[in-house]
């Protein structure tokens, strides 16, 4: 039938179904291509991934040999968190197999696909063999220009195709070549894992005889920790009795410090008061001087241009001394100043003795005012005198 439909006119439909074929095959191949390079750069970051484990799997085993030294629950911990690693990459393992496995199924329909495409281009080159005999004979009785042409463009199609069959072989080879790689990665990565395994069972199988001696060690270790409360519960005690005593202390030295501030304060107010009290009365002392020496001055002026028979004045050492200590204790306590010699011999006094006729009531007189007073008004002289000079 099909030598039938090469003769016939349904050859070049036939070939045309037959490219279309081979394109489609040819697209296909292109595809399991790139998943193949996928597959291969996946396997890439599978092999990193796996000296990224390896690294772990180091630190995880120094990790291990330093829990040996640690308490149990410590070490069921870290089993744990290996246990679920495991699991992890078992998962990861089967996810691979099972692509690698659909990698594998469409590699093995691609290559039947592939010799099935093969052995139909061989067919049919044989069929174009043939025909080309025929047509070689039918043409040496009647040439035909037209089938002529025809038959040497169903050649260029055939080698065409061979060449694409042959580019097609290649690829197939090359894809076989991935496979075989990919199942050498797979089992060196189940040997991988399957190590894995025996080294979490040895990390397992250690700590078993210890398993007895962890009540032991948990009863220890509580009494230990109940020890340790104890002795910080009776530290806290003591830092809390120190801590009452401090603030006690420190109240009565506040209450210590205000009590001497208020002391100080009253004697800086006495002092005060009494530096104040002493520069006035060294004032008054100093003024005083000044008026009785002006006074002196006057008395012996007077004395001496005194007129005869006029009222005379005992000048002595003894009435002056007397005049003087008086009015010092006179005026000293009361603090107040008073005026001036000069203010005091400028301004009029009633009872001043004007001339000769007063100086005969007395022997003594104002040093103030030069008022005249009798031997037997002594004490009205001094009261005179302190209200005079005030």
């Amino acid at each position: 039938a099909r030598l039938a439909a090469l003769e016939g006119d349904a050859a070049p439909s036939l070939v045309d179904a037959l490219l279309e074929q081979v394109a489609r095959f040819r697209e296909q191949l292109r595809q399991r291509e790139g998943e193949g390079n996928q597959g291969h750069a996946r396997g890439w970051t599978r092999q990193r991934e796996i000296e990224r484990l390896s690294e772990q799997l180091e630190e995880k085993e120094k990790e291990t040999q330093q829990l040996m030294s640690q308490p149990e629950h410590a070490r069921e911990k870290e089993v744990a968190l290996l246990r679920r690693s495991v699991a992890e990459k078992e998962r990861a393992r089967a996810a691979s197999d099972i692509l690698c496995r659909s990698l594998a199924d469409e590699t093995h329909q691609l290559r039947r696909t592939l010799a099935a495409t093969a052995h139909m281009c061989q067919h049919l080159a044989k069929c174009l063999d043939e025909r080309q005999r025929t047509q070689g004979d039918v043409g040496e009785k009647s040439p035909e220009p037209e089938r002529t042409g025809g038959a040497a463009s169903a050649q260029a199609v055939i080698e065409k195709l061979q060449e694409e069959n042959r580019l097609l072989r290649q690829k197939v080879t090359h894809v076989e070549d991935l496979n075989a790689k990919w199942q050498r990665y797979d089992a060196s990565r189940d040997e991988y894992v399957r190590g894995l395994h025996a080294q979490l069972q040895g990390l397992q199988a250690p700590p078993e005889p210890e398993r007895p001696s962890c009540p032991e060690l948990m009863r220890k270790e509580i009494s230990r920790l109940n020890r340790q409360l104890e002795e910080k519960i009776h530290a806290c005690a003591d830092v809390r009795r120190e801590l009452v005593a401090m603030r006690g202390a420190r109240d009565t030295a506040l209450e210590r410090v205000q009590m001497l501030e208020q002391q100080i304060l009253a004697y800086k107010d006495d002092f005060t008061s009494e530096r104040a009290d002493r520069e006035r009365a060294q004032s008054r002392i100093q003024e005083l001087e000044e008026e009785v020496a002006s006074l002196r001055q006057q008395a012996s002026w007077t004395q001496d241009h005194r007129e005869p028979g006029s009222c005379r004045i005992h000048t002595g050492n003894r009435t002056f001394k007397y005049l003087e200590t008086d009015a010092l204790e006179l005026v000293a306590p009361s603090g107040r100043r008073a005026g001036t010699g000069s203010q005091g011999l400028d301004s009029p006094a009633e009872g001043r003795c004007p001339g000769a006729t007063r100086r005969g009531q007395g022997d003594l007189q104002c040093p103030h005012c030069l008022r005249c007073f009798g031997d037997e008004q002594g004490e009205e002289l001094f009261r005179h005198v302190a209200e005079c000079c005030q």
